[in-house]
């Protein structure tokens, strides 16, 4: 039933909600802290969101008015504004006793000039929503390098220096020449427009030289992530080994607690995370430090479900009978292959081009031992719906070849740049060994466990392997796929994927 207002109630609640009257609407112009404890009423309370809302206004419990014009509060307004909130969240937040309120209130936050190593640190948060600068479309600078505070005053920092710029200045001299050369080997069809062109052939440079930046390139990315999994990543980030992460998780804190003031209140050094880290380091270092690499496919498909699809198809059924788990497991397995096929079909075989299979399929996972480029890294690692663990970059398995830079006469400057930062890598690590992967170029290659459930598979593949995409994670994504069609054919075959080369993807 709706509720009944005066129409004072309504002048007070209108700036603040869309509609007054319905039962569903939205909020705005409302201070993040103050949208979690009004959803968090609804755990605690039979009232409407509304109905609270207009408490705490009457009440004064929240300063709203201080709060929408925060930016022209003088310092002793300013202060007595954050006290209004400290005591809003004392008695609202913290007695509620649960860290979930926070999960309504949500930062947006422009996290600029960092390393890309940095960036992916922030971006190993599963729960948020990133974007960006790319390595596609984005022309990068040759003196935007992160400066590694370690190697200041130390008789390493030229030789750091020097190969970064190496590095970028090739980047910035090859593109211009590689550009001619991509027009030269693929001209435009006459369907294509002039712009639409060069941007492709723009694009496709960028591409190819994305692996001579190096891994200490600024970059810039928009993160929105709600309080509590924002005290989660600035936690980490303020355990870090490295003083760059530790810098960023400083300056986000300061920032977002304009935001958030009271719902950041235990995000701090955390020395479980820090010195297990540390440990770890040491023991791997013991057990393994020795070992020679050892030469794997790119892609190792390494744990999966062996009888996948007599268990996919007892997932899918569970959900449409009033059996227990065990019951439709036997049942299913009374099946012969034909019944449970036609499970599996029933459930795929009506998808349109852009529907996700349903969830019954996140019941099996697969686990693959992936070789791939930092740059191929860079975008495989935006599918958090996964379990990622990664080794740092490091000279130790090599660098990745474009073959079309090669191609096109410049492989010897490419190579020469790759050993030159080789070279600093290995004198580097000596006395920094958490920094030095700070000078490698994206062409160099790590080690990734990933593992995936079989809906997240059918996403990546059809994703990842499409003619738009880049050409290092394109044949990653080609072989995940090419590893499922070995061990489970009769699944693989819902999965879209294309297995095409193209010269221009992005046309």
């Amino acid at each position: 039933m709706a509720e009944a207002f005066t129409q004072e109630d309504v002048a007070l609640l209108t700036p603040y909600v869309t509609d007054v009257d319905k039962p569903i609407y939205a909020l705005k112009n409302l201070p993040e802290e103050v949208v979690a404890v009004l959803f968090a009423y609804y755990s605690r309370s039979r009232g409407s969101l509304r109905h609270h809302l207009l408490k705490l206004i009457t009440e004064q419990d929240v300063d709203l008015a201080g709060r929408l014009r925060a930016s022209s509060l003088d310092e002793t307004e300013l202060t007595a504004a954050k006290d209004k909130a400290r005591q809003f969240h004392e008695k609202w937040v913290v007695g509620y006793g649960h860290a979930s309120v926070a999960e309504h209130a949500v930062v947006h936050l422009a996290v600029e000039d960092v390393s890309i190593i940095a960036a992916k640190l922030i971006e190993e948060t599963r729960l948020a929503s990133y974007t960006e600068k790319s390595t596609r479309y984005v022309l990068f600078d040759e003196d935007k390098f992160y400066r590694i505070p370690a190697l200041l005053h130390s008789p390493y920092t030229r030789l750091y220096a020097d190969t970064v710029r190496l590095l970028l200045k090739t980047y910035l001299t090859l593109v211009p020449q590689v550009v001619d050369c991509i027009k030269a080997r693929t001209p435009r069809r006459p369907t294509q427009s002039e712009r639409a062109y060069a941007a492709a052939c723009h694009a496709k440079a960028y591409d190819l030289l994305r692996y001579l930046l190096p891994a200490s390139t600024l970059t810039n990315l928009g993160l929105t992530i709600n309080a509590r999994a924002l005290e989660h990543l600035l936690s980490k980030l303020l355990s870090h080994p490295l003083e760059e992460a530790r810098h960023i998780g400083t300056a986000v804190k300061m920032e977002a607690e304009k935001v958030v003031p009271t719902l950041l209140k235990y995000a701090e050094y955390n020395s479980y995370v820090a010195e297990t880290d540390l440990a770890m380091r040491r023991l791997g270092e013991e057990l393994c430090g020795a070992a020679e690499p050892l030469e794997t496919p790119a892609v190792s498909l390494v744990q999966f479900p062996a009888d996948a699809e007599a268990q996919l198809a007892a997932a899918i059924l569970y959900g449409y009978t009033g059996a227990a788990w065990g019951q439709v497991v036997e049942r299913v397995a009374q099946l012969g292959d034909e019944a449970r096929q036609r499970i599996i079909d029933e459930y795929l075989r009506r998808r349109g081009p852009h529907d996700q299979p349903l969830r019954a399929l996140e019941h099996l996972y697969y686990t693959f031992d992936i070789v791939l480029d930092y740059g191929a890294f860079r975008d495989i690692q935006r599918h958090r719906m996964a379990t990622q663990t990664r080794q740092e970059c490091s000279t130790r398995y090599g660098y990745s070849m474009p073959e079309e830079l090669v191609a096109y006469g410049y492989g010897e400057v490419f190579r020469t740049c790759m050993e030159q930062a080789a070279a600093a890598y290995s004198r580097l690590a000596e006395s920094c060994p958490l920094e030095a992967p700070y000078v490698l170029p994206l062409a160099y290659r790590m080690r990734v466990l990933f593992t995936w459930n079989l809906r997240e598979l059918f996403h990546f593949i059809q994703l990842r392997s499409a003619k738009q995409g880049h050409f290092s994670y394109r044949r990653i994504a080609q072989q995940v796929y090419g590893e499922i069609a070995r061990v489970h054919p009769a699944l693989a075959r819902y999965i879209r994927v294309d297995l095409g080369d193209y010269q221009l993807g992005r046309l």
